[in-house]
């Protein structure tokens, strides 16, 4: 389907979720004045629902075909699947994001940048809290999740957090690592089994660009682990989804190409 095609049923469906809503809302305050109300809530629901599906499977039609062009064009030999995501093993094997209720992966990618072979997806995890008879779906993290395969082994394993990380009770056991730079400090804890190890990864040049990671995102989180590298970024975003009334231009597509040169500028930095 051409870019034409999409962009006419994505204006569709947007226009269904907003009726959709318009009903909810006005029967949701109209119910207390007269119960019948509640079959345009009701009928708003149902309408929104549906909408959303039909955007959802728009979403992935737009991806296979759309989204894997300009990939392929970046990156020579790449593999893109929208439906296909990281094993959840894969991701909580990392120790830097833990176990929850539910988990989501979609948006997988493998390919080889800077001669290093890499792999990325998008990551959802959400804990599902319940008191008495409410149930409440927290999303703890959503974004982009990285594994780059450097081959040489790190000295040791070295993992930076975000300041206040609470319940990682594995890094009890490692030493905590305190660096020159104040701000760096002030924004992440570093956790190693080897000073030695942190300090020869953390050069001046790869903690400025992790402080300038953590500006694009809510948290930033990296494991490095015998010959692999993994990175989190919790930006709370569907990375190549189509969004509900956004227009799609070449500001869209620049974001696609923000994580390669994001991955490049990873790469090049870790030692």
């Amino acid at each position: 389907m051409d870019l034409k095609s999409i962009n006419k049923l994505k204006k569709t469906y947007e226009a269904w979720a907003a009726i959709g809503l318009v009903l909810v809302v006005i029967s949701f305050i109209g119910f207390m004045a007269n119960p019948v109300m509640a079959i345009g809530f009701l009928a708003g629901g149902l309408i929104s629902a549906y909408s959303g599906a039909k955007f959802k499977k728009l979403s992935t039609e737009f991806k296979s075909v759309h989204v894997k062009k300009i990939i392929e064009q970046e990156i020579a030999g790449v593999f893109y699947d929208p439906k296909k995501g990281f094993e959840r093993e894969s991701v909580y094997d990392s120790k830097i994001l833990k176990k929850e209720d539910r988990y989501y992966s979609e948006d997988y990618i493998s390919g080889q940048i800077k001669g290093k072979n890499f792999e990325s997806a998008d990551v959802k995890l959400q804990d599902v809290r319940r008191s008495g008879k409410h149930t409440t779906v927290v999303t703890v993290f959503q974004g982009r999740f990285f594994i780059i395969d450097f081959e040489k082994k790190f000295e040791s394993n070295v993992y930076i957090m975000p300041n206040r990380s609470f319940g990682f009770n594995w890094f009890n056991s490692m030493v905590r690592v305190d660096l020159e730079s104040m701000a760096f400090n002030k924004t992440f804890d570093v956790y190693s089994e080897s000073q030695h190890s942190a300090f020869y990864l953390l050069k001046p040049a790869f903690i400025e660009k992790l402080i300038e990671f953590n500006n694009t995102a809510r948290r930033v989180m990296f494991a490095f682990q015998d010959h692999k590298a993994y990175v989190a970024l919790d930006t709370r975003v569907d990375t190549f989804d189509l969004k509900m009334f956004r227009e799609i231009d070449q500001t869209f597509f620049e974001d696609i190409k923000k994580e390669i040169k994001l991955l490049e500028e990873l790469i090049e930095l870790i030692p």
